[in-house]
């Protein structure tokens, strides 16, 4: 009986396995690490890196050497473009036409349609190159004309930062994040800007790079551009109000807001802290915590839920409330389908969470629940903030976060496709209501 091949779904949890344990493969070989590492440790690095999330089970500065950097910075470089634009560029440098398996991954991996991929992908890999080249010469510059590093530790540093932000990774080579920066507006807002434009989706990078042609943006773009500014703004807003004399009160007041802006850019899946998360109120968590669930933007090298399908989920519920027939955005109707599936992300995310937290918990029953549910969240959203826990946890609830930010980086969608089939029935029932609410 000849077996069914993966369907893009599956190959592409199978292929994000796949180079998860290839990677902790290599790091544990000797010469990657100072000190002896575990297995777990090893998984949970090579985890972190690929899923783009930055939580970590050992220090990065001190535990790796700079080969181990290296293969860090790779792994963290193949999970935000996605193993689909490491394909394509294998294909594209070899002068080979892309066949229709791939484009079909592809699409899958960036959730989008099939039409223009491959050009679309060519000025991705154009774009994310160009930005991480202008990242790696600014923050190099700066780091040896104001800082005083050698020529060599000012670009390693620029170019593993580079990757870090713009990837949405959250891993430093400082060792206590951007900290040591909380009082530096280049660094803050340099990293920002990179975080930012990662974020925001290939797709939207991919308008403004063809916009001198066509002088048209697409509805998604103009949801994704409005939604990240209200939640970076309502995010600073609501950090300043409970931080303002708690974490940040040994800080002027521009210093205030610009580490409440930072912080704010941060938890949108990027994971670096200029002000440590442990410090602040658990009001300020719970905050975080809603802001890392919401994430970045589709096709981006962020997670999260998305903030098109949180846009989705408000507009649903208005339009529902109202008994409107249409979902109406900028003169356009959405299409219900796509209100479903906003749907359905939002309750799959909430049970992954919900069940790997109820887990957690029952493992480590010592830890605080807000700890416990502020580190799943920020495993699924693969942010990487911390409120101080990820190092100290018992080995089981490791793996629990290394699933977790495993499901949070492919996607929950493509996880649940790449473990169930398809199936459409033919047969129609007849309808009988229910009392809900």
């Amino acid at each position: 009986m000849r077996k069914q091949p993966l369907n893009p779904a599956q190959r592409i949890a199978v292929t994000y396995f796949a180079l998860a344990i290839i990677g902790s493969a290599v790091l544990l070989l000797p010469i990657m690490h100072h000190t002896a590492v575990s297995l777990t440790n090893a998984v949970f690095t090579s985890a972190s890196a690929l899923f783009v999330t930055g939580l970590t089970t050992v220090p990065t500065n001190t535990t790796w050497t700079p080969f181990g950097d290296v293969v860090i910075a790779i792994l963290i470089q193949i999970g935000g473009a996605g193993i689909t634009l490491v394909t394509t560029a294998a294909y594209l440098l070899m002068g080979r036409k892309i066949p229709l398996g791939t484009r079909l991954l592809m699409a899958e991996d960036r959730n989008m349609g099939l039409q223009g991929i491959v050009r679309l992908f060519r000025n991705i890999m154009a774009f994310s190159f160009a930005i991480e080249g202008i990242g790696t010469a600014a923050v190099g510059l700066y780091l040896k004309f104001v800082y005083h590093y050698t020529w060599l530790r000012a670009l390693a540093f620029g170019l593993f930062h580079s990757i870090s932000s713009f990837n949405n990774a959250g891993f430093d080579l400082w060792g206590t994040s951007l900290e040591q920066f909380q009082r530096d507006p280049f660094m803050l807002l340099f990293t920002s800007a990179l975080i930012i434009v990662g974020g925001l989706g290939f797709v939207v990078l991919a308008e403004f790079y063809s916009f001198r042609e066509r002088h048209l943006v697409s509805l998604h773009t103009k949801i994704v551009l409005v939604m990240t500014a209200i939640l970076l703004v309502a995010g600073t807003l609501l950090i300043l109000a409970f931080e303002w004399n708690r974490s940040m009160g040994q800080l002027s007041w521009p210093y205030k807001i610009l580490n409440a802006w930072f912080t704010s850019v941060s938890t949108r899946t990027a994971g670096f802290d200029s002000i440590p998360i442990s410090h602040m109120k658990e009001v300020t968590w719970l905050v975080i915590t809603m802001f890392m669930f919401i994430g970045a933007s589709p096709g981006s090298t962020g997670g999260g839920i998305k903030t098109s399908t949180f846009y989705m989920l408000i507009k649903t519920a208005i339009s529902t409330i109202r008994g409107n027939a249409e979902i109406v955005s900028g003169e356009r109707s959405i299409p219900w389908e796509i209100a479903h599936k906003s749907l359905l992300i939002f309750l799959l995310a909430i049970g992954v969470i919900m069940s790997c937290t109820l887990v957690d918990a029952a493992l480590e029953p010592h830890i605080r629940l807000m700890r416990i549910i502020f580190e799943e969240v920020s495993a699924f959203g693969t942010v990487g903030l911390t409120t101080g826990i990820t190092t100290s946890i018992a080995l089981p609830m490791k793996w629990v976060l290394i699933f977790t930010m495993y499901v949070g980086r492919i996607g929950i969608l493509t996880f649940l496709l790449g473990i169930m089939q398809k199936s459409q029935s033919k047969v129609r029932h007849v309808q009988e209501r229910i009392l809900v609410g």
